[in-house]
């Protein structure tokens, strides 16, 4: 392999070994070569799958090099003595032929760039896997992952929806969970293969959603994703990060709820829940926390971690005064008479939302709360959500409490307060997301006309003064 220097190979044998002969320097020649000749081998490191494929290049004692060829590969395709991946697919296939096309390819390389001098590095070999899959060089940011993470650091100093500064826990929190979805999805269908930002364009978004689909993902949480491409895209393009021309046409997706679709206790039914013989001191405690969440409306974050100190009084009124996790607004509720003796003997004792989830199904199951309910409920971890008719305690989960308190509210307690409580941004979303329309609320507005409107006069009685005709 370095047949250019042999001269001074032979000069460097004659000069350890002694004078020679000719044939004695064409044997010693030949093994200093094959001591020192270029080697080149591939190697998995890890045993989580999918697995990065290295490529080790060694050139001589104490010359090892090790660099990710941006390939990875399952355990089960890989053959460990060889060195390639083995199997009868055709993507695997494609994978062998390209790593044995890469090894020749830094080989050729390799025997031009060592005898001129060339400094033969780390950097020189990642050149050369960058050359040979025609990639140019990847900065960290380029790949949406650490763009993301960059992102979520950044969260502070963001600015939200509301012109203010900082992000709110809840915004993080989703952020975070896109991340992990966007690794899931990168592991499963790209062998483990970092996205880059300029990449992500309509088509891929169109595979990207079918997947999440695949998956049993709700509508309302792909769109969600489908929109935190855009937002990470447009973030990455004022930072002079390479992005698709498509970028400003990413438009998220939502489900329409219709509303039999939304799922909330009514206050027959909360009395029910409140007169049902209980005999465990678990489901005793979630009947407080679910019948207390219905009359304060609020996410089951906040309504988990409420303690005594989040009870005050102002003007001779109680109200629960606390800091929503997911929009950091600080908000206060009046305790209604109901509320108030929910916890007369003290606050339920703190659980976990997932016990919550599961004690309140029971509560409402001993309460006799079965009527047929359309919903849609994932029956197994990693199936896909299923849409059919069930008991109804059977669907009730955590977003019944708030749901509620702004169903049964509504039209009783003007709707901007209603709003503030809950902590909706817009009247739509409200709206929305109790199952009203427009035209729901145009109904209220006259029902208030109505009773502002002043009662109809009477005629004036007209009195005779004097009678001409007579």
């Amino acid at each position: 392999m370095l047949l250019n220097n042999l001269e001074k190979q032979l000069n460097t044998i004659k000069y350890t070994f002694g004078k020679t002969n000719v044939k004695q320097d064409c044997f010693y020649a030949y093994l200093w070569i094959k001591r020192n000749q270029m080697k080149i081998r591939y190697e998995i490191r890890s045993e989580s799958e999918p697995a990065n494929i290295y490529i080790s290049l060694s050139a001589g004692r104490g010359k090892g090099l090790k660099r990710k060829t941006g390939k990875s590969i399952y355990l089960k395709n890989w053959d460990e003595t060889k060195g390639l991946p083995t199997g009868k697919n055709d993507d695997i296939k494609n994978l062998a032929t390209d790593l044995e096309k890469l090894r020749i390819s830094i080989t050729e390389t390799f025997n031009k760039d060592e005898p001129a001098g060339t400094e033969i590095s780390g950097d020189w070999l990642q050149e050369q896997i960058n050359f040979f899959f025609g990639k140019t060089a990847i900065i960290e940011l380029d790949i949406l992952t650490n763009y993301i993470q960059k992102y979520i650091d950044e969260a502070p100093y963001k600015q939200n929806a509301k012109k203010e500064l900082g992000l709110s826990k809840g915004r993080i929190q989703n952020l975070k969970l896109f991340k992990n979805t966007i690794l899931k999805y990168e592991a499963d269908k790209l062998n483990g293969k970092s996205i880059l930002i300029k990449d992500i364009n309509l088509k891929f978004l169109e595979k990207y959603k079918m997947w999440m689909f695949g998956k049993g993902y709700s509508t309302n949480y792909v769109g969600k994703n489908i929109a935190n491409f855009r937002t990470i895209c447009l973030d990455a393009g004022k930072n002079d990060v390479e992005t698709s021309t498509q970028v400003k046409n990413i438009k998220g997706i939502s489900e329409s709820r219709e509303p039999e679709d939304i799922i909330t206790l009514n206050e027959d039914e909360q009395e029910e829940i409140k007169k049902a013989e209980l005999f465990r001191e678990a489901l005793i405690n979630a009947r407080k926390f679910l019948l207390l969440g219905c009359l304060i409306g609020q996410r089951a974050g906040d309504l988990l971690n409420i303690t005594e100190k989040n009870i005050k009084e102002i003007a001779g009124v109680k109200i629960i005064e606390l800091k929503q996790q997911k929009t950091g607004k600080l908000v206060a509720i009046p305790l209604l008479p109901e509320a108030l003796d929910i916890i007369k003997d003290g606050l339920p004792y703190k659980i976990s939302l997932s016990r919550f989830n599961e004690y309140i199904k029971d509560v409402c199951k001993a309460a006799g709360i079965d009527k047929p309910t359309k919903a849609r409920i994932k029956e197994k971890k990693g199936t896909p959500h299923k849409k059919d008719i069930f008991p109804k305690w059977q669907v009730v989960s955590s977003h019944i409490c708030r749901r509620s308190f702004a169903t049964n509210f509504y039209g009783r307690i003007p709707t901007p307060i209603l709003m503030n409580i809950t902590a909706h941004g817009t009247e739509r979303m409200f709206l929305s997301y109790i199952g009203k329309t427009t035209y729901d609320n145009a109904f209220q507005m006259v029902e208030y006309f109505n009773k502002l409107a002043p009662r109809t006069k009477e005629a004036p009685a007209m009195e005779v003064i004097r009678n001409t005709a007579e």
